[in-house]
């Protein structure tokens, strides 16, 4: 699903070239639940918006779902982000004005659904979350991980073949985070295909399999052998 081959990624300043990722290689397969961590600085943010379609490569390839991103004209990246990722931000990304309905039912208004539709799916995704009866709250009537819940809901309502998450309990308190973290032990468990970007290691943990980055390469795979689509924790 996610194969990314001798990706680097360099930026200009000025006359100087900075390195920010160098030989990236590594492949998420579909129902895999990865997460790619390090430090501050390490290359992971970098990476996380290559992954996402919001930055491109340098050098190398990066393809999703068998389409060839890196090669892919800037015009049709926004179509790719909207119906090919589900991206969970660490400070949520909610409209305040907007209640929890109508913000998951945003990515719906730009994939062209009819507002019957919208409203349906949107509903159903808040009932996926645990969140039927907030449906009608703004933002600031919602506790943390309610707002949390909402933007994966959001993630969710247009059936992405990816959840891309950048450090989604970095805003939040020890509860709302292992409440967060179970409904991701869940979505893995029902299929879902999630990439988790985070610098916690006991966040890293809940995944299947963890890429540590540090200084732009790819230092360390870990796979959890004792966990599988399927089980519990």
């Amino acid at each position: 699903m996610i194969e990314l081959n001798g990706i680097y990624k360099t930026y200009t300043a000025g006359k100087l070239e900075v390195p920010v990722l160098k030989n990236i290689c590594f492949q998420v397969d579909q129902g895999e639940y990865v997460a790619i961590m390090g430090p501050s600085g390490s290359g992971k943010s970098t990476l996380m918006n290559i992954i996402g379609c919001l930055d491109q490569p340098s050098n190398g390839e990066y393809r999703l779902n068998g389409q060839n991103i890196s090669q892919t004209e800037e015009k049709h990246l926004a179509s790719i982000r909207n119906k090919m990722i589900g991206f969970i931000f660490q400070q949520f990304q909610l409209l305040p004005r907007m209640s929890a309905l109508r913000n998951v039912e945003l990515p719906l208004i730009y994939a062209g659904l009819s507002s019957d539709e919208r409203k349906k799916r949107a509903q159903a995704a808040l009932k996926r979350v645990g969140l039927a009866s907030r449906a009608h709250h703004r933002p600031t009537e919602l506790s943390g991980g309610q707002q949390q819940r909402v933007a994966i809901a959001r993630a969710l309502v247009t059936e992405p073949f990816v959840l891309l998450a950048d450090e989604p309990t970095g805003a939040l308190d020890s509860h709302s985070s292992a409440t967060v973290m179970d409904l991701f032990d869940e979505l893995f468990r029902e299929g879902r295909t999630i990439v988790m970007i985070t610098h916690d290691a006991e966040v890293a943990k809940r995944a299947q399999r963890q890429i540590v980055i540090r200084d732009g390469e790819i230092v360390s795979a870990i796979q959890k052998h004792n966990r599988t689509k399927g089980e519990d924790r």
